[in-house]
C-alpha cells in the first residue's frame, strides 16, 4: 500500500501522458501497483492495527519490574533493564525505560488537597528560592529571593539577597512586615540553619541564640515545618512555583540589567505590587486592622554585631573572612554590624562609621586600597611580600608597567609604581591604565613624570610625591571607590 502522496503522484504523472511503466520507474515501485491506483479513484486506506503480531518481549518481565520498583527506591529503568537481562530478558533498553515509566504513571494514585482557611493577621509565611541567575551591571549574580506571603489576603512579596544567611532571612521578614502595613501573630517558617540550631522531640526546636532574641524582640510565635515538610507552608511554595521562574524569564525577555539590591528590590516590589489581584488587594486592607504595629529595625536584632580590636595588620576578622580599617584604627576596639548587603565598621567610643565594606564569602576579603595605600607608600618594599598585594594589579598593564620600572631601576620600582598608583587621588583609574598603556608604547624612561604631566597637564600639584603626609596632616579622605571596585576577591590563608 503506497501513501497519499504517492497516490497522488501516479495520477499525477499519468496526466502527463507517462505510461505504466514509466510511472513505476519514476516512482521506483512495482508496476503492478500503478495499475491498481489507476484503475482505482479511491485512495488507500489504512486501518490501525488492532492486534500485534510481534511478541512483547517484556510481558514475562513486567511482575518481576514493579517488584523491584516497589522494594528498592530510587531504582533506575538503566539499573532494571541491566538486572533484567542477566534474567534473560532480550528487549531493547529503551522498551524497558518506555514501559518503567508507563507502570509509575499507572500506580500513582491521585493525591487529595484540603483547602486550608486562615484568620485575618493568623499568620505569615516565608521561604527562600535559592540561586535565581539574574544580571547586574558586574555580570551575572545568583541571587536568593526571599519569599513572604500572608495566606489569608493572599499577598506576597520578594526581595533579593546574596546570600542566605540570617540577616538576610531576618531583613527579609522584617521589610515584608513594613510594606504590608504590620506583623501577624505567627511566622511559619523551615528549619533554617540560621534559625534552628537543633530539631528536638516532640516536634520542639532550639533556636540559634540570634533568633531566639528575634522572636523575643518581634513578639511572633514561630510554627516550624516538620522536616521535608515544605507542604505546611503550601502558600508561599506556591508563590515561589509561580513566580521565581517568571520574573527570571521576564528579565531576559525586557534584557534588564540592575545597578544594586536596591535598585533590583524597588523592581520586585513593583512587580509584585502590580500582580496582585483586586480582590487580594481588598482582603489585605481588611487584614491590615488585625496586624500588630511593627517594631523599629534594630541592627542589634536583625544584623550580626561583634565587638573586637582591629588587628596589627588593619584588618577584623568576621566569620572565615578579613576586613580592612583605616591606619588610625589599628588595635582600636571596633563595633562590626554585617548586615544583608554590607559590613559597616564603628568607632566603639562613639557611632561614627569608619568605613563600609560588601558582604564576602567565607574565606573572601575585603581590602579597600585607601585603608593600605597610605601605609604602602611610606613603606614600598613592603608590596613585595604582602599576602594582598593582587589589589594593586587590577589590569595586566600594572604588572607590566611594574616589570618595566624593575628594569630601569630595581631598587626604586615599588617607589615608582605606588607613585603612579596614587594618582587616583586626582583622577580616575581606568585614565591612569590607559596612560601607562600609552607612556609605555614610548619607552621613556621618565615613566612617573611622564604619566602624571599626561593625566594632569596644568592641573599637576606641586608635590605629588608629599600627598601621603598632606593627607595625614589635613585628614583628607580621597574618594577611592572606583579603584576598588576593580579590587578582586582572595582567599586568605593567614595573617
Amino acid at each position: 500500500m503506497v501513501s497519499i502522496y504517492m497516490f497522488q503522484k501516479i495520477r499525477e504523472l499519468n496526466n502527463k501522458g507517462l505510461n505504466k511503466s514509466q510511472i513505476a520507474r519514476e516512482l521506483k515501485i512495482d508496476r503492478k501497483t500503478v495499475r491498481r491506483y489507476l484503475q482505482s479513484n479511491a485512495p488507500p486506506q489504512y486501518k490501525k492495527r488492532v492486534v500485534s503480531t510481534r511478541v512483547d518481549p517484556f510481558s514475562n518481565y513486567e511482575s518481576k519490574a514493579k517488584e523491584v520498583l516497589t522494594n528498592i527506591e530510587g531504582v533506575t529503568p538503566r539499573e532494571i533493564y541491566e538486572w533484567l537481562k542477566d534474567e534473560g530478558y532480550q528487549g531493547s533498553e529503551r522498551t524497558v525505560d518506555r514501559r518503567i515509566s508507563k507502570i509509575k504513571i499507572d500506580t500513582i494514585k491521585p493525591e487529595r488537597f484540603f483547602e486550608q482557611t486562615y484568620s485575618q493577621g493568623e499568620q505569615s509565611q516565608f521561604d527562600f528560592k535559592e540561586e535565581v541567575e539574574l544580571p547586574f551591571i558586574d555580570g551575572i549574580r545568583l541571587v536568593q529571593l526571599h519569599f513572604g506571603t500572608l495566606p489569608f489576603s493572599d499577598t506576597c512579596r520578594i526581595r533579593g539577597y546574596p546570600r542566605l544567611t540570617y540577616e538576610c532571612f531576618m531583613d527579609g521578614i522584617h521589610h515584608f512586615f513594613k510594606v504590608t502595613g504590620g506583623q501577624t501573630s505567627n511566622i511559619r517558617i523551615d528549619n533554617l540553619s540560621p534559625c534552628v540550631a537543633k530539631v528536638l522531640k516532640g516536634g520542639k526546636r532550639k533556636w540559634t541564640q540570634a533568633f531566639e532574641q528575634a522572636i523575643t524582640y518581634y513578639g511572633f510565635g514561630v510554627l516550624p515545618c516538620s522536616p521535608g515538610k515544605g507542604n505546611e507552608k503550601g502558600d508561599v511554595e506556591r508563590d515561589i512555583r509561580t513566580y521565581a521562574a517568571r520574573i527570571r524569564k521576564l528579565v531576559l525577555h525586557k534584557g534588564i540589567i540592575f545597578k544594586d539590591w536596591e535598585e533590583l528590590n524597588t523592581w520586585l516590589l513593583e512587580y509584585m505590587e502590580n500582580r496582585q489581584s483586586e480582590d487580594s488587594k481588598k482582603r489585605l486592607c481588611e487584614e491590615k486592622e488585625d496586624l500588630k504595629p511593627l517594631p523599629h529595625y534594630d541592627q542589634n536584632i536583625v544584623c550580626r554585631v561583634h565587638v573586637m580590636p582591629a588587628s596589627s595588620f588593619g584588618t577584623v576578622h568576621i566569620r572565615e573572612s578579613n576586613y580592612s580599617v583605616p591606619d588610625e584604627m589599628i588595635d582600636q576596639g571596633v563595633r562590626v554590624v554585617v548586615g544583608p548587603y554590607d559590613v559597616r565598621i564603628y568607632r566603639t567610643d562613639n557611632k561614627e562609621c569608619v568605613c563600609v565594606h560588601p558582604v564576602m564569602g567565607d574565606g573572601e576579603n575585603s581590602i579597600l586600597l585607601k585603608h593600605v595605600l597610605p601605609s604602602l607608600i611610606r613603606k614600598p618594599h613592603a608590596m613585595i611580600r604582602w599576602h594582598h598585594k593582587e589589589i594593586l594589579f587590577p589590569e595586566p598593564c600594572f604588572d607590566k608597567f611594574y616589570q618595566v620600572l624593575r628594569k630601569i631601576d630595581e631598587m626604586g620600582a615599588e617607589r615608582e609604581f605606588l607613585r603612579t598608583i596614587n594618582l587616583v587621588h586626582y583622577t580616575s583609574l581606568s585614565e591612569i591604565a590607559v596612560a601607562i598603556k600609552l607612556v609605555l608604547e614610548t619607552k621613556s624612561i621618565n615613566l612617573f613624570e611622564d604619566i602624571r604631566d599626561l593625566l594632569l597637564g596644568e592641573r599637576r600639584p606641586e608635590n605629588v610625591v608629599d600627598i601621603t603626609i598632606k593627607m595625614n596632616q589635613e585628614k583628607l579622605k580621597p574618594k577611592l571607590s572606583e579603584y576598588d571596585n576593580f579590587i578582586p576577591k582572595n582567599n586568605y590563608k593567614g595573617e
